[in-house]
């Protein structure tokens, strides 16, 4: 395929014009990549003849590359975990042996796409790439100058060496950015997926809590309209009772105006009694002075029948006179004498009426003490029965305010159901 001339010479190589050399795509931006570098089939028969001389010079091509390679920690560290060196050293050889076929078809194409993705799976990013793709475009380069050719020649080598590397890179960073484009798409979906099912079981567990939270909320809305109503009927009874209560107190304090009257009575009749008593002593004091006078009297009469009877027949007229002043003074003695024994038995009956009175004064002061400790009681419970309406009305207002945070709530646990139907509604859409 090549042949030495002479050593004073430059060499030359017989290009190849096998059959199975040429462009086998028709992709249309493919056709326009090779236009645009100008790679002709003449370019991949020149590349085709260098072929034997690349096989022979493969090993050390490869091991300059890795050399490189390797010097770089990161890489160094990627080829460690994916894979082996003496493995990629293989791979490679084959890859740049077939670079020289100097055929361009959907196999070449696919290989490349191959090596692409490896690449992104690797996190081989592309500036690595290129740099040891320039690495291993110097190499093949130095085959060629040490070949010894013409200047012609080395730049039609060299320049076809260029325009082949340069389309290869251009479907390799192609292909890694359409993988890459794949994988973060797919990674998308993965996401969104995974966003999917995780929100969707928020939505879910929300819209499953919204459903008890609204339930809940129901149930305690009706418990406080019952704790309402109670409340409004013990208000009610309440409000009766203190009625009552307070009807009980003005019958007490009407009932201890009576008393305070009867007890003024009382006090007025001992008075009247005392005075009473007072009389009656004044009259036993008339009745001992007309009983006194009545002796008296009577003595006096006895002593004018004596000296009557003396005077003979002239005393007769006198000695009727005394006869009858002694009758009247024996009547008078006589009367009087009732009248003590009457005012005797006034004074007993008096003595009694006066006990009497007193053990009613006494039983009106207990009442009216009972009275006045009833009323103590009937304005305590008027008081405590107040304070209970007063404290069933806080309460009644402070459940009517529950009632309307509760259904407040209501409101927000069904708003809430309603986003996460919403919710739902976006995540089937996403």
């Amino acid at each position: 395929m090549f042949q030495i001339v002479s050593r004073s010479k430059k060499n030359t190589i017989e290009i190849s014009n096998e059959a199975n050399i040429g462009i086998f795509i028709k992709n249309p931006d493919r056709l326009l990549q090779l236009n645009l570098v100008e790679l002709s089939v003449y370019d991949l028969q020149l590349i085709n003849s260098l072929k034997p001389y690349v096989e022979r010079n493969v090993v050390e091509v490869v091991a300059a590359f890795y050399h490189a390679i390797e010097s770089v920690p990161a890489l160094r560290e990627v080829i460690q975990r994916h894979s082996s060196s003496e493995r990629l050293r293989q791979t490679l050889r084959h890859h740049i042996i077939e670079m020289f076929e100097g055929r361009i078809d959907e196999a070449f194409l696919e290989k490349r796409r191959r090596v692409a993705k490896m690449h992104v799976k690797i996190n081989l990013y592309p500036k690595w790439y290129l740099a040891a793709f320039q690495i291993l475009e110097k190499s093949l380069r130095k085959i060629i100058f040490e070949l010894r050719l013409s200047k012609g020649e080395e730049e039609k080598f060299c320049d076809a060496i260029s325009k082949i590397c340069n389309f290869e890179q251009q479907i390799v960073l192609e292909e890694y950015d359409n993988y890459a484009n794949t994988l973060i798409e797919e990674q998308r979906n993965n996401v969104r997926e995974h966003v999917k099912d995780v929100i969707g079981g928020i939505s879910t567990h929300i819209e499953a809590q919204s459903q008890n939270t609204s339930d809940t909320v129901t149930e305690l809305v009706n418990s406080a309209q019952k704790v309402n109503d109670s409340l409004k009927d013990s208000i009610h009874e309440a409000e009766s009772m203190q009625k009552v209560s307070s009807e009980g107190y003005a019958k007490i304090v009407s009932i201890n105006e009576q008393t305070g009257k009867i007890h003024h009575k009382t006090f007025e009749m001992a008075n009247m009694v005392e005075q009473l008593d007072e009389s009656s002593s004044k009259i036993n004091a008339v009745v001992e002075m007309v009983k006194s006078i009545s002796g008296q009297t009577n003595l006096l009469a006895l002593n004018s029948a004596i000296e009557a009877a003396r005077a003979g027949e002239h005393g007769k007229g006198f000695a009727v006179v005394a006869n009858e002043v002694r009758k009247l003074a024996d009547q008078t003695k006589s009367s009087v004498e009732q009248i003590a024994d009457l005012i005797q038995m006034s004074n007993g009956i008096t003595t009694q009426v006066v006990q009497a009175i007193q053990d009613i004064q006494e039983l009106v002061n207990n009442s009216i003490k009972q009275n006045a400790e009833s009323l103590k009681a009937f304005d305590a419970i008027s008081t405590s029965v107040e304070d209970s309406i007063s404290n069933f009305q806080n309460v009644g207002k402070q459940i009517s305010d529950l009632a309307n945070i509760i259904e407040t709530i209501g409101e927000s646990s069904d708003e809430l159901e309603r986003v996460a139907n919403r919710l739902n509604t976006t995540i089937r859409e996403f």
